[in-house]
């Protein structure tokens, strides 16, 4: 299970994935790839992807999650289950070439599939927010028509996108929960009845 850190880790092992692997040799060597706001659609890059988390939710399937334990036996509260939801664009002066680049990132996404814990965590200054044995899986969720018009109407030089789901992001606790002190005897108040 994932720390408080989680979303930030994803969000960087997003455009990291994307700044590492895309080809070069079609795309040239100066893509930007940058985590963006709503305010940067104003103005956006010139060359490049933006990766724009558009949503975050509770995980509605499992919500009554149990206590966590640690291997030294403490017990936390629940984790929190997270669904993240990303928009990923390709900007470029050139139709074509946009096209090109939704194309490519749409493929890799797709071969990735899983972000393993090494990946999520190799993009940040702490290598410990997933555990070793964690991942998260990256499924393509096209918006609904109502909801994309909705951001299209908000962000009005918005090219065509591809959107993300991460769904089941587990954030751990770290309020623990004590037990009451082990028993020791136990009284019967009994009474005789005449």
């Amino acid at each position: 299970m994932a720390n408080y850190r989680a979303i930030a880790a994803i969000s960087t092992a997003l455009a990291g994935l994307l700044r590492d692997r895309y080809p070069r040799d079609e795309f040239g060597g100066g893509l930007e790839v940058s985590l963006y706001q709503s305010r940067d659609f104003e103005s956006p890059m010139q060359d490049g992807f933006s990766i724009y988390l558009y949503r975050t939710g509770i995980n509605g399937s499992v919500r009554n999650l149990t206590m966590r334990r640690s291997p030294d036996g403490k017990r936390f509260r629940p984790s929190l289950p997270l669904d993240l939801y990303y928009m990923v664009t390709p900007w470029a002066q050139d139709t074509e070439r946009q096209h090109r680049m939704l194309g490519w990132a749409m493929r890799l996404l797709e071969d990735t599939g899983v972000l393993s814990a090494g990946h999520l965590n190799h993009y940040m200054p702490e290598t410990d927010t997933f555990a070793a044995h964690e991942g998260v899986e990256l499924i393509c969720d096209p918006l609904n028509l109502a909801d994309h018009l909705t951001l299209w109407d908000r962000l009005r030089r918005l090219p065509p996108s591809a959107t993300y789901a991460l769904r089941m992001v587990l954030i751990d606790s770290d309020v623990t929960i004590d037990d009451g002190a082990a028993v020791q005897t136990r009284r019967f108040e009994v009474e005789t009845v005449a």
